[in-house]
C-alpha cells in the first residue's frame, strides 16, 4: 500500500511517461476488475480502463487532493462506463441449446471451485447498479468513505447509510439463496 501510494504521488508530481507506466502497472487490475465486476465483457473492459487511464493522463493536473485519487480515478471509470452504456445498446444474442446427456446433467449438480465467485456475482445482481458500485469500490478496491463521497459527489453521511442498505440486501439475498440451496439439496 504505501509502495501504492508513492507511485501515485509521483504521477501526480512529475506527470512524466515513466511514473505514468508505473502508475498504469499498478492500478490497471484494480480498474480492469471494476468494469468486470459490473458486467462487461473482458474486452470492452480492456478497452474502458485504457480510455479511463488516458483521461486520467490528460486530467492529473485537475486533481486537487492526491489522497483521494482513487476516489476520482473510479468517478473517471464510473463515468466512461454510463458513457458506454449510453453509446452502445445491450447486445442480445440468440443460442441454441443442446440437448445434455445424463452425465453431463449430473455434472452440473457437482459444486465448482468457481461457485462461491459465482455466487457473488449472483448477489450483486440483487443490487441496484448504484447499490452495486458503492458494494464493490468499497468492499472489493477498499476506497475509503471519503474517497467514495469524493467519487460519488455525496455527503459522506450518505454514502455510509447507502452502503448500510446494501449490506442488508445482500444479507437478505444470502439468506434467501442459502434457504433455497437447502431445499434443492433436501429434494
Amino acid at each position: 500500500m504505501v509502495e501504492e501510494r508513492q507511485v501515485i504521488e509521483s504521477f501526480l508530481l512529475a506527470r512524466t511517461d515513466e511514473t505514468f507506466c508505473a502508475l498504469f502497472e499498478t492500478v490497471c487490475v484494480r480498474l480492469r476488475r471494476y468494469f468486470l465486476l459490473r458486467g462487461l465483457d473482458a474486452a470492452t473492459a480492456e478497452d474502458l480502463t485504457q480510455n479511463v487511464f488516458v483521461k486520467v493522463y490528460q486530467h492529473a493536473g485537475e486533481l486537487r487532493e492526491p489522497d483521494h485519487f482513487y476516489g476520482w480515478l473510479f468517478a473517471i471509470a464510473r463515468n466512461e462506463m454510463v458513457s458506454y452504456w449510453r453509446r452502445e445498446p445491450p447486445a442480445l444474442e440468440r443460442v441454441e441449446a443442446e440437448e445434455l446427456s445424463g452425465r453431463q446433467a449430473h455434472g452440473l449438480w457437482k459444486e465448482s471451485e468457481e461457485a462461491p465467485a459465482l455466487r457473488v456475482t449472483e448477489l450483486l445482481q440483487t443490487l441496484e447498479p448504484a447499490e452495486r458500485d458503492l458494494v464493490v469500490l468499497r468492499f472489493v478496491e477498499g476506497l475509503s468513505y471519503e474517497e467514495l463521497a469524493a467519487a460519488l459527489k455525496l455527503p459522506m453521511g450518505t454514502v455510509k447509510w447507502r452502503i448500510f442498505n446494501a449490506r442488508k440486501k445482500l444479507s437478505r439475498a444470502a439468506g434467501t439463496s442459502r434457504t433455497l440451496r437447502a431445499r434443492e439439496n433436501v429434494n
